[in-house]
């Protein structure tokens, strides 16, 4: 293969589902049933299909299905909330207290128990590796 033909297919890998890593200040992990996970100056986010509502995430827990930890304490209480994301239904279902989070956790065993890591780790997992030498 020539080396044309081979930086033509880096390019539009660059630029499919899987190659883009986000640009400048905004990071990107592209996540299964074509979601993704996005952060911009340190603040990482999630929103549905169509964008209308975005939620700040702090740490959390990725699976192949799900996406589930606590929010961003935005709010002046510092009250801790807590979300899951269906990434096959596109759904995000929030949670005021530990307790029902806990119970739609069990309902959809998924595990309680494994430790939530902020964005950057899976950022560095998602990335780092062979996929390192295939950004711009």
């Amino acid at each position: 293969m020539s080396w044309a033909m081979i930086s033509v297919i880096l390019f539009a890998f660059m630029f499919s589902h899987y190659g883009n890593h986000g640009l400048g200040d905004s990071y990107r992990i592209p996540i299964s049933h074509h979601n993704e996970l996005r952060a911009i100056d340190s603040h990482a986010y999630i929103f549905k299909d169509d964008k209308s509502n975005t939620y700040n995430i702090d740490k959390f827990v990725l699976t192949d299905d799900f996406v589930y930890g606590t929010l961003d304490k935005f709010s002046e209480e510092k009250k801790t909330s807590y979300f899951v994301f269906d990434l096959k239904s596109k759904e995000i279902e929030t949670f005021e207290n530990e307790t029902s989070y806990n119970h739609f956790l069990t309902s959809k065993k998924l595990d309680q128990d494994t430790e939530r890591k902020e964005f950057y780790y899976y950022y560095n997992e998602y990335w780092n590796g062979w996929r390192f030498f295939l950004l711009p």
